[in-house]
């Protein structure tokens, strides 16, 4: 039978209307007609003759120029980032004035001059020390004459060398003094020491000018350390003083020397005597015998000339 169809009711040949439930239905006039419905509505009409997962026209990716959205997504996010990093420039950062432009600029690190090393310099003292406590008795006077100088001769539990030449092959020196000071911990005898002389021949080239004495102490150092210490002793000057006393002018110089897990205090002096060479004062004070620390000061006072 023929039928007609006008907006959603059906018309049959007997002239008869019965409702249809065809409400989702539309015509193609209503879509494409002068008024466009609201686009809700719009949407949907497109659901109900495209199916639901149908994207409407409007929603692509490109507007009406076909300039693409994300373009102007791109754009407005640099234009706010230049925005806020003016907005720091100006209020926290390096255009901005106050104490935070001032605090920038006093954390500049200052420029390292060229000369200066990395590694760090022990502090030595200008001056010998002075040590404390009650002085050995001294008895008498003793002379190098080698040497060309005397030395006090100290009593208490100092005992002295009688042969120079002894004394001379032994330890290379010309006069000794000594106090036994027990053992160390691999069981070598220890003393203290006071002992004088020339600089050895084997070290006379380190010797320059009268006025030029820091290599001469250094060498006589270096050589006390091979010959009176054991191997892997470590040194360290903590004092150096030019001697200008009892018409003699020298040099001499603190050590603290660590061996076998004990220090001992020493001290080096070169003494300008007139000769070739200086004369050399070696004085040794190991630790199990610190109580005679302060012989150390009755000896470098009392450096004389031979007369």
């Amino acid at each position: 039978a023929a039928r007609e169809v006008f907006g959603g009711r059906v018309t049959y040949a007997s002239g008869d209307w019965e409702d249809v439930d065809w409400s989702p239905f539309v015509t193609a006039g209503q879509i494409s007609g002068p008024k466009t419905p609201p686009a809700h509505r719009q949407q949907e009409l497109w659901n109900t003759v495209f199916g639901e997962n149908y994207q409407a026209i409007d929603e692509y990716e490109e507007d009406e120029s076909g300039r693409p959205v994300w373009l102007y997504a791109l754009v407005a996010s640099v234009v706010a980032a230049l925005v806020g990093v003016l907005v720091w420039a100006f209020a926290a950062g390096p255009l901005s004035s106050g104490d935070t432009a001032e605090a920038a600029t006093s954390a500049k690190p200052s420029p390292v001059k060229s000369g200066a090393t990395a590694k760090p310099q022990a502090q030595t003292s200008s001056r010998l020390p002075v040590y404390k406590g009650t002085a050995s008795p001294v008895n008498g006077v003793l002379t190098d004459t080698a040497g060309r100088i005397t030395l006090p001769k100290l009593g208490g539990p100092w005992q002295a060398d009688a042969d120079p030449a002894q004394i001379k092959a032994a330890y290379g020196f010309t006069s000794r003094q000594y106090v036994p000071a027990g053992m160390t911990t691999k069981g070598k005898r220890e003393f203290a020491l006071v002992m004088s002389g020339p600089l050895a021949q084997s070290l006379a080239a380190r010797y320059t000018t009268p006025d030029n004495l820091g290599p001469v102490v250094s060498a006589v150092m270096f050589r006390a350390r091979q010959t009176q210490f054991p191997k892997g002793n470590a040194a360290t000057k903590v004092a150096q003083q030019r001697l200008a006393r009892n018409n003699l002018t020298g040099l001499a110089a603190v050590y603290k020397v660590t061996a076998d897990g004990a220090t001992t205090t020493v001290v080096v002096a070169a003494v300008n005597t007139g000769a070739d060479l200086p004369t050399i004062v070696y004085m040794a004070v190991p630790e199990l015998k610190n109580d005679l620390l302060p012989d150390i000061n009755t000896v470098f006072r009392s450096i004389k000339p031979l007369r």
